[in-house]
């Protein structure tokens, strides 16, 4: 997401409301009351104008209840958005999720939204609906931003609000300290960092929790499935900390136990880290590379989420649960498409022509990958487990044993020297 954050944006009319002001002490009071009554809950970032087709969010719904997923936090808006249609799709998800009794609530991105009214206006819309989330008796809002908008939270916003808010907005600062001393806000919502290593991010993350225990403020973590988009010379990205983006900060978030956390995203194709349903609608024909499937990522999900909300630092496999999954891009990292008009994306220099083998074990078994007629065997071990191998071109399959029973088997897709145009997707099976 990084610059091109998405966005909420609202036209309605102005409602007439009571307002809540709030005080600094009675606030304070609040968001450490809220933390410690809440318990740990999971939220999926769902992007508004990647609708379905026919605007049904049935299974999307029905997928992220099924996977522990608490709520959807709802990104409305987006480039050149007409915002009139975008209130007909926000009207239809939130009668949707009341209908399955499922719950969401609005992230704001601020790169878009410019006027405070709308924000107070689209709040007070929807804060009385069963689809609203609330914690500790309050209306949930939060947002994506890069700076700070021109109005002040608090007294254009929140004071207008007809009800109370729990309030966690989004950040890029990986400054724990600045962060968490800022007002308002009941808790703050930082995301990944794309100049950072994965032990750097480790880091980072150590340090929101370290200020979450000392101000008494709520930690929202995010974390995403993968990163990768490439629609202009300004938007052609990959990520540095490549396989190391999603298991391994799910593994170490465990750790930290963060009081939320927040899945970016589930649908945000365009920049490759959903883990809903892959785009075979062709609902965003810019974005070719976001047919590739990403189940795997929705089931390691389960699992993950399943431990978190347990308490668990480490995670037990039960039989039931046991699975392993194979991603990969179908292409090397740095290799220009044959029809590319753009450079290789920004970090390109530091991703691996690797197949990830990712194992969820009750006890030991056999993995076998096939890499292109390569045949590379893994000692799987028992709890969840990451190894690389280096990639050979050609088809990919994977099968897992034990006591001679066949565990698994997997097919995916051939990886190629060269395609048409670069792709930095990955398919995730």
């Amino acid at each position: 997401m990084y610059q091109s954050f998405v966005i909420l944006v609202f036209s309605i009319f102005a409602l007439p409301i009571a307002c809540f002001p709030q005080n600094q002490a009675s606030r304070d009071l609040s968001h450490q009351a809220a933390r410690d009554t809440a318990s740990p809950l999971v939220f999926a970032h769902y992007m508004l104008l990647t609708r379905p087709p026919n605007g049904d969010y049935t299974n999307d719904i029905k997928l992220a209840a099924d996977a522990g997923i608490d709520a959807f936090a709802l990104n409305y808006g987006g480039w050149n958005v007409d915002f009139t249609v975008q209130d007909g799709y926000l009207s239809e998800f939130y009668s949707a999720a009341a209908k399955l009794g499922f719950k969401v609530f609005l992230s704001i991105d601020t790169t878009s939204v410019k006027d405070s009214n709308k924000v107070v206006q689209l709040a007070n819309l929807y804060k009385d609906s069963p689809a609203q989330l609330t914690i500790a008796g309050r209306m949930v809002l939060s947002t994506f931003q890069v700076d700070p908008p021109a109005w002040n939270w608090q007294t254009d916003v929140l004071d207008q609000i007809g009800t109370q808010v729990m309030f966690l907005p989004g950040s890029l600062s990986d400054d724990a300290g600045s962060l968490f001393a800022q007002t308002p806000g009941d808790g703050f919502f930082p995301w990944i960092h794309p100049t950072k290593t994965v032990s750097q991010e480790a880091d980072t993350d150590s340090s929101y929790a370290a200020q979450r225990d000392a101000t008494g403020k709520i930690w929202m973590a995010g974390v995403a499935s993968w990163f990768f988009k490439r629609f202009d010379a300004n938007n052609n990205w990959s990520h540095a900390q490549d396989d190391g983006i999603f298991i391994d900060r799910w593994l170490h978030l465990l750790q930290l136990k963060p009081n939320y956390i927040e899945i970016i995203t589930w649908n945000d194709w365009g920049e490759s880290h959903y883990i809903g349903p892959a785009d075979t609608t062709n609902t965003s024909p810019q974005s070719s590379w976001d047919t590739l499937d990403h189940s795997a990522f929705l089931k390691m999900t389960k699992v993950f989420i399943k431990a978190y909300k347990a308490g668990q630092t480490t995670i037990s496999i039960e039989a039931g649960q046991e699975d392993v999954f194979m991603f990969y891009r179908l292409q090397p990292a740095r290799r220009m498409g044959s029809t590319d008009s753009l450079p290789l994306p920004l970090d390109a220099e530091y991703l691996k022509d690797e197949v990830f083998v990712v194992s969820f074990l009750a006890s030991g078994a056999d993995i076998i990958l096939t890499s292109g007629g390569t045949v590379h065997h893994i000692a799987g071990s028992a709890g969840v487990s990451k190894t690389g191998i280096p990639w050979t071109l050609g088809s990919q399959s994977l099968s897992a044993s034990r006591s001679g029973q066949t565990l698994v088997t997997k097919t995916g897709p051939s990886i190629s020297q060269q395609l048409d145009r670069y792709n930095g997707n990955v398919v995730a099976l």
